[in-house]
């Protein structure tokens, strides 16, 4: 099954890369570094640990990571690996990482991927705080545009979740 989880890991992460020009603000020099690492760095280490059957050693890679570019790498690349490597198979450190990332890292003007990753929330988490962050950015997207109503619907579940809390 983890043999699984790492085959997964890497069709999706390469699915990202390769998509994130779309949805993503950052700079074409930026994306062939993230890829970089997600090739020479985290798919090495992930399978290694797997095969040994470890959790990676997140702070090292970080550490490896800003060592060879600089601390927004680390965090951001390390944040993304954490959605993937944790995604089916621990749902609290799932949300706490695309929490994380959509705050930090996401283009909000992406309005379908601001309610994708509120709904993930919404589906996923345990934890108030988290659901207060995607409701944020749902609202967003349903502030934007008011006609979309699976937008709506999905803020409108957030605050009745926020609400019987």
């Amino acid at each position: 099954m983890k043999a699984l989880s790492f085959v997964f890991l890497g069709c999706f992460f390469a699915f990202s890369v390769a998509t994130a020009q779309a949805d993503h603000p950052l700079d074409a020099k930026t994306l062939q570094n993230d890829s970089i690492i997600l090739q020479s760095i985290l798919k090495p280490a992930i399978q290694t640990a797997g095969q040994q059957g470890q959790a990676p050693d997140w702070k090292r890679l970080r550490t490896t990571i800003v060592t060879r570019y600089d601390d927004s790498y680390g965090d951001r690349n390390i944040t993304k690996a954490k959605i993937y490597y944790f995604y089916g198979n621990d749902w609290a450190q799932f949300s706490t990482a695309i929490v994380q990332y959509t705050q930090n890292y996401e283009c909000k003007d992406s309005l379908s991927l601001m309610n994708k990753n509120a709904k993930m929330i919404l589906q996923h988490s345990d934890n108030p705080a988290e659901w207060k962050a995607a409701q944020s950015w749902v609202k967003y997207a349903s502030d934007r545009n008011p006609s979309n109503e699976a937008y709506k619907a999905t803020y409108d579940a957030l605050s009745a979740k926020i609400e019987g809390k």
